[in-house]
């Protein structure tokens, strides 16, 4: 998070991707298997065009307790 947060800083887009093949990323950058585990590739650049705004909900409007 600090990574992307930085980059945001200097205008750069970020996008965490978790969804790929570890073991295909691990031939392509010669990682040692036993050492490395890869969990998330993060993608960075300069955004083409505005994105979409969002909005997140208060945590007390989703959150409960019992």
């Amino acid at each position: 998070m600090q990574l992307m947060l930085v980059a945001r800083a200097h205008g750069y887009d970020t996008n965490p991707i978790g969804g790929f093949e570890r073991d295909q990323v691990v031939r392509a950058f010669g990682l040692d298997d036993e050492r490395y585990v890869p969990v998330m590739i993060l993608s960075i650049g300069k955004a083409k065009e505005p994105g979409h705004e969002s909005v997140r909900l208060p945590g007390e409007d989703i959150t409960f307790w019992r």
